[in-house]
């Protein structure tokens, strides 16, 4: 698959806001999908049309969907928005339902490194991801691929507050981190060579939070201390906002795992070269936001 319109649904955030940059600079026609006209201003100067509707919202799927050959979806159940369940699992059943009706038979999805970990259960939007990927690799009628992402080094930013990272806490199991924008090129690469099938996604590095923030301030020649806050701290946040919760259970659940990866996959497979986190970090922020 060379060519066609491709609908991509998270278009505002930042795998889904790379990847528009990305299909468009290959040659792809695409058509955003946003919830208000406004946040598509940025993806419409780029070349993309822009669609409004929203995946929870089944009426407003069929019209953005028509006339595509293919789907990306980097939905995500972010702070303002529904549940995991709302979005994460019945907004991309929604989307999977509309692409079906409207004959569009090729679907690519960003899901997470093992979702369908016994332990990552209790972590919303893991579980939510799962459930859909058995939903998408059922479906007969469409060619899909699963895309599974490990820590975005978008991440590290979230952690920080000036000079100082905060970690919840211990985290001395290796994780693997990857930059948005590469799992948009991968996502690019499902269409162009038509890969079917699940594959786990990540960076070159596989380090401890503490050793990535190292690299984070060698890339951009500040210093950072990092600073563990305990995870009860942070459950006992979570009793009264959801996204705490949410936050805490991630963060436990990589302090008991880890969240390590093989990164051949992203290299040997979809041919990306994988940015390093001091490269990335160099490099600047990607222009997307969650």
């Amino acid at each position: 698959m060379r060519s066609g319109k491709i609908l991509v649904v998270g278009a505002t955030g930042r795998v889904g806001g790379a990847a528009v940059e990305r299909l468009l600079d290959a040659g792809f026609e695409v058509r955003a999908l946003v919830r208000s006209p406004e946040k598509g201003e940025r993806l419409r100067s780029l070349g993309a049309e822009v669609a409004v509707g929203d995946a929870t919202t089944p009426e407003t799927l069929g019209p953005a969907v028509r006339g595509c050959s293919g789907v990306f979806s980097a939905l995500a159940a972010g702070p303002g928005r529904g549940g995991a369940e709302t979005v994460e699992y019945q907004g991309n059943l929604n989307l999977l339902s509309a692409a079906r009706s409207a004959g569009t038979g090729r679907f690519v999805y960003s899901s997470v490194h093992l979702a369908d970990h016994p332990l990552a259960q209790r972590v919303g939007a893991f579980r939510e991801k799962a459930r859909f990927e058995k939903e998408l690799l059922a479906a007969q009628d469409v060619s899909s691929t699963v895309l599974r992402p490990t820590i975005f080094m978008e991440t590290l930013d979230m952690m920080l507050q000036g000079p100082v990272a905060f970690v919840p806490g211990r985290q001395r199991r290796p994780v693997s981190f990857i930059a948005a924008r590469d799992v948009a090129r991968a996502a690019v690469g499902s269409f162009q060579a038509n890969l079917l099938g699940r594959y786990e996604l990540a960076g070159p590095e596989t380090v401890t939070f503490d050793d990535a923030f190292e690299r984070l301030a060698r890339g951009r020649g500040k210093g950072i201390r990092v600073f563990h806050v305990p995870l009860i701290a942070m459950h006992l946040y979570g009793r009264t906002s959801r996204y705490a919760r949410e936050l805490a259970n991630m963060m436990a659940f990589f302090d008991a795992v880890g969240f390590a990866a093989d990164p051949s996959a992203l290299r040997d497979t979809f041919g990306v070269p994988a940015l390093s986190i001091e490269q990335w970090a160099s490099q600047g922020r990607h222009p997307g936001k969650d």
